[in-house]
């Protein structure tokens, strides 16, 4: 095990403490929400983009927007089912799903980190070493293209790492004169 795998543990760890304390219907909305926020960024941010009037060159920003709607509408449906399960006196038992479906949903998020860094740097970070002595970095790289198999042919997302390397080599050009 290597510092990729530590971290990772680490921040799984962290994820179970905040899910215990948040409690299963908050991190299952969580989760379904990171989730279905992801899907309709990539499925519906042309239309909020051309709704909106932002453009082509503007999808990250319709994505975002896009993404962040989903993610508030579902957040504040679960705070009400919270409190619905606060009052039927069933706190414990939502607790321990909570810690359950933390650790699920922070997988689901380091995935989702994992893929878009690779890919941005094209396999450079982390480095090839660091990631063949990881025993974590493949099974959590391969969990959210398995829930979101789109993911890996988001049009922004290369058109955001083509319009990033045509930037550095513009930096690197002018810093070579």
């Amino acid at each position: 095990m290597n510092w990729l795998d530590w971290t990772i543990i680490a921040l799984a760890a962290y994820a179970a403490v905040k899910g215990f304390s948040r409690g299963f219907i908050v991190e299952l909305a969580s989760l379904v929400a990171f989730v279905a926020a992801v899907w309709a960024g990539i499925h519906l941010s042309e239309r909020v983009a051309a709704a909106t009037g932002l453009g082509t060159d503007n999808a990250a920003l319709a994505f975002l927007v896009t993404f962040i709607a989903v993610l508030v509408g579902i957040h504040l449906l679960a705070r009400g089912l919270t409190t619905l399960v606060d009052i039927a006196q069933l706190s414990l038992p939502n607790k321990f799903g909570g810690l359950f479906f933390g650790i699920v949903r922070s997988a689901f998020m380091l995935s989702v980190s994992l893929n878009l860094l690779v890919g941005y740097s094209e396999g450079a970070f982390p480095p090839t070493e660091v990631r063949e002595g990881s025993r974590l970095y493949a099974p959590i790289r391969a969990f959210a293209p398995v829930l979101v198999p789109a993911l890996e042919e988001t049009k922004w997302v290369r058109n955001a790492v083509d319009r990033a390397k045509e930037e550095l080599d513009r930096v690197i050009d002018r810093s070579d004169r």
